[in-house]
């Protein structure tokens, strides 16, 4: 049993390795883009003013290069994004409208406010943005121009930046070391997940294969979008570049909703991979590595525990380091943090049935049955 356990263990340390480095190896800033890029229709959906809300929405009426419509669906006129929108708009830039109403068809209450924008979208192209997502130009042009024949979708992974709390940290370890680390490594075998803070693709993919309503497949839209577009046997693309995610400040309830949410998505989406996840984190990692090297090297397991621990989190320094992703005093608490909750938020994702999304409860099934607070 004994040996079992080190080869698990020892499994765990290669995979660690393998996907810090292929992430290492592979990870790029956005190049310099060109003068040229194709139209496209960018839908940026929207429910209340988060903290960054008018700063990214200025970077993004500033796009250049730029060629198409930026649509900002809106729920309800009573929403207070909609002043922050209007004072943006009204400073001038690219060609952006805001779209308010919802479409009572929908279940899912994002999809609610996505559909319009989505209907009203000329270009071919169309590129799905999150508010909190900060879009540069050159990674922009990397979005649409990489959407070559045999691509049917092109994403990125979000880098946690622009922290200013302990739960914050959480959330940018979450993404840092855990999300991007392991999409990098997936993505060599097309097996990338979808990102709704940025994802583009073509109107017409969408459409051959059964349209918008698609994305009502399930509670997590860019999962359901991202099954949908693979049907066409084209390749689903993760950018090496990533998308910088504006984090800002979080409370313990911020992120405990929002991990829960993400754990209750890959449970309803990606069963395995959610029975899966829970192995390969850090707590796992550390509590097998203390028995395992107290065993084999005849040593207190306090001691095996901060050998094992030495091993994850110097190659998550080392993966930050090369990089060139933000360090800070924050950062080692708040992985080590992340790691301890993860198997909280799965198991609270296991026995939930429900999450709250920005004031509004969605259900956690194939159906994505949503009722309001």
């Amino acid at each position: 049993m004994d040996f079992i356990l080190l080869l698990l263990w020892l499994s765990l340390a290669a995979f660690l390795i393998a996907t810090a480095l292929v992430t290492m190896i592979r990870y790029r800033p956005s190049a310099a883009a060109g003068d040229e890029v194709p139209p496209c229709s960018i839908v940026l959906p929207i429910k209340g003013v988060s903290e960054f809300l008018e700063s990214n929405l200025r970077a993004l009426v500033r796009l250049a290069p730029f060629r198409g419509e930026i649509l900002l669906a809106v729920a309800s006129e009573d929403d207070p994004a909609c002043a922050v929108i209007r004072r943006v708009l009204a400073d001038g830039g690219n060609d952006a409208k805001l779209l308010i109403g919802e479409d009572a068809d929908y279940a899912n209450p994002k999809l609610r406010n996505v559909s319009k924008a989505y209907r009203a979208a000329r270009e071919d192209i169309v590129v799905f943005l999150d508010d909190s997502a900060a879009l540069e130009g050159d990674l922009f042009a990397e979005l649409v121009n990489e959407l070559k024949p045999g691509v049917v979708a092109v994403t990125a992974a979000p880098r946690g930046e622009d922290v200013r709390s302990f739960f914050s940290a959480i959330e940018a370890a979450t993404c840092n070391g855990y999300l991007f680390r392991i999409q990098m490594f997936l993505e060599m075998f097309g097996l990338a997940a979808a990102f709704g803070n940025a994802f583009a693709f073509r109107k017409a993919d969408l459409e051959a294969v059964g349209g918008f309503r698609r994305l009502q497949e399930g509670p997590c839209e860019d999962s359901a979008i991202a099954t949908a577009l693979r049907e066409t046997g084209k390749r689903l693309t993760l950018l090496r570049s990533g998308v910088r995610r504006r984090i800002g400040r979080r409370s313990w309830r911020d992120i405990y909703r929002r991990h829960l949410r993400w754990a209750s998505c890959t449970k309803v989406h990606d069963p395995v991979v959610f029975f899966v996840e829970p192995l390969i984190g850090g707590f796992v990692f550390n509590l097998l590595g203390a028995y395992v090297l107290s065993q084999l090297l005849v040593i207190p397991a306090a001691n095996a525990l901060l050998m094992s621990a030495a091993l994850w989190y110097g190659t998550e320094v080392l993966l930050h380091l090369v990089c060139g992703w933000p360090l800070h005093f924050l950062s080692l608490p708040a992985w080590i943090a992340r790691d301890v909750l993860q198997p909280v938020f799965m198991i609270g994702a296991r026995l939930t049935t429900h999450v709250q999304w920005r004031g509004i409860f969605v259900a956690m099934d194939r159906d994505s049955v949503a009722k309001r607070q």
